[in-house]
Formats: structure tokens, C-alpha cells, sequence
């Protein structure tokens, strides 16, 4: 049996990059980190490392080892930060959950669970290495579900107003794409944090994959492990960033791109125009080449007139029903994503002839644009996350950590 062996889901993806300098000759052995009461070893550290070189498909050697060590490290000690915040609240996990936890993870049968064993002593991959880290994260996931799920709250209101928001939103560009965040992390040191982007730039061009990249070396805290491959709208979109993707071709790779407080690097993977497929719009056109026909606006017309009511001297009329958003020119298509139910949009003119479009209905025929429930859980998911992204943050500064080895410079901890 082939295991779908995807070691990069195992990395944890809250990540904060330091400046490193790479140190080839380091001996794996002995006590490298404390973590409170908990140790990080030399052993522990040269077998995760190897496990983020195969998730990276690279050699595993003394430069590729020395390139992502120090992310390892800090890896293994927000683990362990993680293992000791969850032990405080007794939270246990059984050999049982863990077992089913790893299956569903590597996507096997639990019953064949002493197979998958087998098949990573072949790969020269210790299962206790694994089974320590995805319990470290499973008690995580569990306590910070027990800690804050009862804590989060979510209005009508809230929901209503990012349904409008959607509604208003069919037609306009959406981005998929994956990107790599390195933050200054002395303020103003451009120099230090490029050469950190640069490391990285190299890995890309031995050909690793981009988005195993970005999960394993992306700085931003705020993003959890499997938002960094979404679809984002162009109006939620700096518009910096919004420039660089509207210029690159699906696939296309954009480095060094300079923000605020660092440097990304950038991967469109797909390009969309909102709700096209399932929005539809029912609307009544008005068109003329004698009249601006701004002067309908006074006429108390509604959609449920009478077509007698529109015998207009020079105005010829259509009543189109329930058509797709992808059916109507972009031109037409902007102006009714504006407008609302029961109003006329603006005069669109057209080689020499006005149109004036009276709204009757915009419907989300599939309910995949306006879906309440997934509305609802990407509200409480955004919510859960920051609430247990800023738990991590400031345990991990006040967490006693201590380096049995030479701290290098700029290193934040």
C-alpha cells in the first residue's frame, strides 16, 4: 500500500524567522533548549529537521540542514510551549486519538496503523518524533477549543452585513495565491531580512514546492496552517499587492516585493471573477439614442408596472430575467453589482446609445455566494484564530526559554 506521506502537514505553521547565522560543523547531541521543564535536544532537533527536508523534497545535507535549522528550532519550541500551557489544564490525549488523529492525518486506515509504522522505518523516520509533535498540536487544538469556543459570539448583524458586503461584491476580481512573509525583525535592518528572503529564493530554485515553502517559512503569526493557499477580493487587497497580482500570469512567482515592515514573495495560483457561475439578476433596460433617460428616474416606474406604463416617445425597453452575472457585459455588470433592488443605475452610454437598467431582483441561485452557515463559521474561525494566535504570541514571550548555546545575533529569543 502507497501511505500519501505528506510530511509538510506535520510542520506547524506559527512562524517567526530570525536572522541566522549558518553554522555547518554543529554535533547532534546533548541539551540545546529548555522550554520551562521541557527539553529540546540535539536529537530532537536533527530528526525534525530531516523530516522538513523530505516535506521539501531536498537533499538532506549540511547547507540544506544549516538553511532550515533555526525555523525547526523554534518550531520545536512553540511544541513545547503548546505541550506544558495544555498539561496546566489537564487536557490528555489517548494512544487511541492519536492513532486516529495520525490515520486521518496521512490519510490511512486506522487499522493499518502498524503498516504505516513500518512504511516510515523505511523511510528512516522515527514514529515517536511524529507522534510527539501531532500530540503536542492535538492537545493544543483541544485545549484552545475548550478554552475559547464558548467565548466567541456571533450577531445577526455581523452576518448580514458580510452577506451585503458578498452581494455587492459579485463581479469584482478574486485572487488565489500563496505568499512568503519576511518581517524586519530589528526595525529598519533591510539588509539582514533579505538575506533571510534570499535563503529562501534558493530553496525555490532547487525547484521545491512553492506552497511547501511558504507553509514551513512564511513569518506571518496571524495565518493559520492551511489559509495560505485562498481566495481573496481585490478590494480586501493592499493596493500594492492588488498592482503585483493583476500583473502576473497564473503560476508566476514575483520576489522582493518591499512592504511595510519587510519583504514578500509572491505566487498567483488562480484568477476569478466573484459569484459569476451561480449570481443571477433580474432587471428591466431602458435604451435611446435621443434621450439621456435620467428623466425615468421621476416617473414612479417599479418593476411591477404595467408594460403599458412604458410607452416612452424614443425609449425602447427589455425585461430580462434571472440571468447569469457572466452573461451580461462588464459594463452592465458593475453597474448592477452597485446598485440596489428597486433602483435605476447610472446611464451607460454605448456607441451613441444610453441605457438605463431598473434593478428588480439579484438572487444567489446556488446560495454559494450568500451561504449563512459558511458565512457564520468563517466568522468564528477568524474570531478562534486570533483569539488563539494572541494566546500563543504572548506565552511565548513570557514562556522562560533558555539557550544552551551561543545566542547569535539579532536572534529576537
Amino acid at each position: 500500500m502507497i501511505y500519501k506521506c505528506n510530511f509538510y502537514i506535520i510542520i506547524i505553521i506559527f512562524v517567526i524567522l530570525f536572522e541566522t547565522k549558518l553554522v555547518s560543523d554543529e554535533k547532534f547531541e546533548g541539551l540545546i533548549v529548555s522550554v520551562d521543564s521541557e527539553a529540546v535536544t540535539t536529537y530532537d532537533l536533527s530528526e525534525r529537521i530531516k523530516i522538513v527536508l523530505k516535506s521539501l523534497n531536498l537533499e538532506d545535507n549540511i547547507k540544506n540542514r544549516d538553511s532550515v535549522r533555526d525555523r525547526v528550532l523554534e518550531l520545536l519550541i512553540l511544541e513545547k510551549i503548546k505541550k506544558i500551557e495544555s498539561q496546566k489544564f489537564n487536557i490528555v490525549i489517548s494512544d487511541e486519538e492519536l492513532e486516529q488523529f495520525i490515520a486521518k492525518l496521512y490519510d490511512f486506515p486506522v487499522d493499518e496503523y502498524e503498516k504505516f509504522k513500518i512504511f516510515l522505518e523505511q523511510q528512516n523516520i522515527d514514529i515517536d518524533v511524529i507522534k510527539e509533535q501531532l500530540k503536542a498540536e492535538l492537545m493544543w487544538k483541544k485545549f484552545t477549543r475548550q478554552k475559547f469556543s464558548s467565548k466567541i459570539t456571533i450577531n445577526k448583524s455581523e452576518v448580514d452585513t458580510l452577506a451585503s458586503n458578498l452581494i455587492n461584491k459579485v463581479g469584482k476580481v478574486e485572487y488565489n495565491y500563496s505568499e512568503i512573509l519576511f518581517k524586519n525583525v530589528i526595525e529598519n535592518d533591510w539588509k539582514t531580512t533579505k538575506k533571510r528572503m534570499n535563503k529562501v529564493l534558493s530553496l525555490l530554485e532547487s525547484k521545491s514546492s512553492f506552497d511547501l515553502i511558504a507553509k514551513n517559512f512564511d513569518e506571518n503569526i496571524s495565518t493559520t496552517n492551511l489559509e495560505k493557499n485562498r481566495w481573496v477580493l481585490e478590494d480586501n487587497l493592499d493596493e500594492n499587492l492588488k498592482n503585483v497580482l493583476d500583473k502576473l500570469d497564473v503560476g508566476e512567482v514575483k520576489s522582493e516585493i518591499k512592504i511595510k515592515n519587510g519583504y514578500k514573495i509572491l505566487k498567483l495560483n488562480q484568477k476569478r471573477i466573484f459569484g459569476l457561475e451561480t449570481f443571477t439578476y433580474s432587471f428591466i433596460k431602458f435604451s435611446s439614442f435621443n434621450r439621456d433617460l435620467n428623466d425615468l428616474r421621476s416617473k414612479n416606474i417599479t418593476c411591477d408596472s404595467k408594460e403599458d406604463n412604458f410607452n416612452f416617445e424614443d425609449i425602447s425597453f427589455v425585461t430580462l430575467e434571472n440571468i447569469r452575472a457572466n452573461e451580461i457585459s462588464e459594463i452592465f455588470r458593475d453597474e448592477l453589482r452597485k446598485t440596489d433592488v428597486g433602483f435605476f443605475t447610472n446611464v451607460i452610454e454605448i456607441s451613441g446609445e444610453n441605457n438605463i437598467l431598473l434593478i428588480c431582483d439579484k438572487l444567489d441561485k446556488e446560495n454559494q455566494v450568500v451561504n449563512r452557515e459558511k458565512i457564520e463559521t468563517k466568522i468564528f474561525s477568524e474570531k478562534f484564530n486570533q483569539l488563539s494566535n494572541t494566546y500563543l504570541t504572548n506565552l511565548r514571550k513570557n514562556i522562560n526559554v533558555k539557550f544552551f548555546e551561543k545566542k547569535k545575533k539579532n536572534q529576537l529569543f
